[in-house]
């Protein structure tokens, strides 16, 4: 029988044992599951190493399981492996088909070949191709004195805002994080006659006190989710006055086996807070992409093509400074087999260059506080290439859709389940949204100042996705006392108002000029750890009527988005064509340091300050010369022949 079904599948660029693969095409609509079974080809005849089942989106309903992915694992050793896929259609297509419907009616379909070399199982990116001593990202071995360090305690010296009352009196609820067995060592201090220090601080508390689990029981038994076990919801006690209450989290705070809070919104009323006093909507500034009258072009007249205007994809050149991808187009590297996970404010799903398009899965659409926003950024990334318009830059890659403020029964966490849930190891994930200190609530920061977003960052990146987050835009406010300039960005690695919790394997993405590639002024900037840039200016996209402006908002179009929010979108689109070509070439993916080492080896180099060659948010993202360096690198391809060496 014939099925229009390809597969994709991949290892790490080093490889760890694991192969990762994953079904698209027409029919995969008419799939209940997939058995993928692992097998190593020897001399001696063929060896079973490993099977796994996976069930479809069509059976489940649920986008974790889209395209029935799964993992292989094995001991990580040379050799030539095959991975046979065997599929069971749903009752009612095999039924149309005159098929056998379950079991009796298993489809084998052509194995998938991977040869495992000795160089696979301890290759690293810079092996051959080291970097250059002298233009780098600065990175600051920042000690900080233990009295001056930057804590997440919130009832400090420096966060001496309590969480905010709202209009009925009472204080918003608060996210708790645990240490380990934290939560547990809480209640039994609160227990009837315990002698803990807490319970004759504050008798009678375990009878007033409610704790809410960020998790479901069925969720907690979920590996993918476990970044989110240690933390709980906590609400004032109906009986306890604000003054009280405040007292009782400053003894919180003080507990060993606390490890952070982080304050809730009082009110729903003000847009701009999300999980607290110390985020910021997650829709950054767009540098003055809106639409200040109408343009009032007739409806009837047909969207031109823009895409001689997205000069962002062109090489660098005397006027323009771009990413260098429409040589790659010309190879027919489109983002196919790569897939992206973005989060961004909401979007317009009916605009032109998005509806109907079967890459694009939307995994939360509410609360949509923004959909000019997302609109623009997803336009960057999957916008249809349809000779109308704009096109996207990984336009063949699949694209998964998530909202920032997506809430679930216990408070805004949602999305951060729904990432743990669906990523895949080699996604890219883009987080277009921003916080802040509620010390300093008039400068920006990137997402995972925040605890519970850095904690879910770690765990996406262990897993082997690439995590973009942007650097966020800055201050708008000049405070001598806070070290803010209104309109400037902050030094993310000395500023004692971010709390840099450590190396979450994520990439922060900053702003620069379209112009000569030169940091912005407003973008944050020294992240200690990875940073990469794209522009923050002129960016060609859908959304806000600046460029086109029809009726309603599905064939509105711009070319003045801005921001942090134009950079990150920017970077996961080149980042995903980059991964495509390393999956469906070389049947590799890079994870976020070895995509950020190659970025780096391969990059534009223009984000220096002046009179320096230091480079304080990374590297521009060259996607043809990554792509030739990943050829160099794995010994040919379509980019580079092992003989241009000779």
């Amino acid at each position: 029988m014939n099925l229009a079904l390809d597969f994709v599948y991949y290892r790490n660029f080093r490889f760890d044992g694991r192969f990762h693969v994953r079904c698209q095409g027409d029919d995969l609509a008419k799939v209940a599951r997939i058995r993928y079974e692992l097998q190593r080809v020897t001399a001696a005849g063929t060896e079973q190493l490993a099977g796994v089942s996976a069930r479809s989106f069509a059976r489940t309903g649920s986008l974790a399981d889209h395209g029935c992915p799964a993992s292989l694992l094995t001991s990580a050793r040379a050799g030539q492996y095959r991975i046979t896929p065997r599929v069971i259609l749903l009752e009612k297509e095999a039924r149309a088909m005159n098929h056998p419907v379950g079991a009796q009616g298993v489809i084998d379909l052509p194995a998938l070949a991977i040869d495992i070399v000795e160089e696979d199982l301890d290759r690293r990116i810079l092996d051959k191709v080291p970097l250059a001593n002298g233009r780098r990202q600065r990175r600051h071995a920042v000690v900080r004195k233990e009295d001056d360090r930057f804590v997440d305690d919130p009832y400090g010296q420096r966060l001496a805002p309590l969480p905010a009352v709202g209009p009925d009196g009472r204080c918003a609820p608060l996210l708790i994080k645990f240490r380990e067995d934290g939560l547990a060592q809480l209640r039994q201090d609160l227990r009837p006659g315990s002698n803990a220090p807490l319970a004759r601080w504050w008798p009678n508390l375990g009878a007033q006190l409610v704790l809410r689990p960020v998790l479901e029981p069925a969720e907690r038994e979920d590996p993918r989710l476990a970044a989110l076990r240690p933390y709980c919801w906590m609400e004032q006690p109906g009986a306890m006055s604000v003054e009280t209450y405040h007292a009782l989290l400053r003894t919180f705070a003080a507990l060993e086996y606390v490890d952070s809070l982080l304050p809730a919104p009082a009110t729903s009323a003000t847009p701009l807070l999300l999980l607290g006093g110390a985020a910021l909507l997650a829709t950054l500034l767009t540098g003055g992409a809106l639409v200040l009258g109408n343009r009032a072009y007739d409806d009837a007249q047909p969207t031109a093509d823009f895409e001689a205007r997205q000069y962002y994809l062109d090489e660098p050149g005397a006027r323009w400074q771009g990413l260098n991808i429409r040589k790659v187009w010309a190879e027919q590297v489109t983002g196919k087999g790569a897939r992206i996970h973005f989060s961004d404010g909401g979007l317009f799903p009916n605009h032109e260059e998005l509806r109907g398009n079967p890459k694009l899965q939307i995994v939360s659409a509410k609360p949509n506080d923004d959909p000019e926003h997302g609109t623009a950024s997803l336009g960057i990334m999957v916008a249809a290439r349809n000779g109308l318009g704009v096109t996207g830059i990984a336009h063949g890659s699949e694209l998964f859709v998530h909202d920032n403020r997506a809430s679930d029964v216990a408070g805004a966490t949602q999305t951060l389940k729904n990432l743990l849930l669906q990523v895949q190891p080699g996604d890219i994930v883009g987080i277009n949204r921003q916080a802040a200190n509620p010390a300093v609530l008039t400068t920006v920061l990137p997402s995972l100042h925040e605890r519970p977003w850095w904690d879910v960052m770690q765990s996406l990146s262990q897993r082997g996705a690439v995590v973009l987050n942007a650097a966020a835009n800055g201050s708008s406010a000049s405070l001598e006392d806070k070290g803010t300039v209104r309109g400037y960005g902050v030094d993310l690695s000395q500023w004692r108002f971010f709390d840099d919790h450590g190396d979450a394997g994520c990439i922060l993405v900053g702003a620069c000029h379209s112009w000569d590639g030169k940091p912005h002024q407003y973008s944050n900037f020294n992240y200690r750890h990875r940073m990469l840039n794209a522009w923050g200016d002129s960016v060609v996209t859908l959304g806000y009527g600046k460029l086109q402006d029809k009726s309603g908002h599905d064939r509105d179009y711009t070319d003045t988005y801005a921001g942090t929010s134009s950079a990150t979108p920017l970077v996961a689109g080149a980042l995903a064509l980059i991964q495509s070509y390393a999956i469906e070439q070389h049947h590799v993916y890079l994870d976020g340091d070895q995509m950020h080492l190659l970025v780096c080896a391969s990059g534009y180099q223009d984000a220096t300050l002046p009179d320096s060659d230091v480079l304080p948010m990374g590297h521009r993202p060259d996607v043809h010369g990554a792509l030739l360096l990943l050829d160099r690198l794995l010994g040919g391809g379509r980019f580079h022949s092992p003989r241009e060496e000779l």
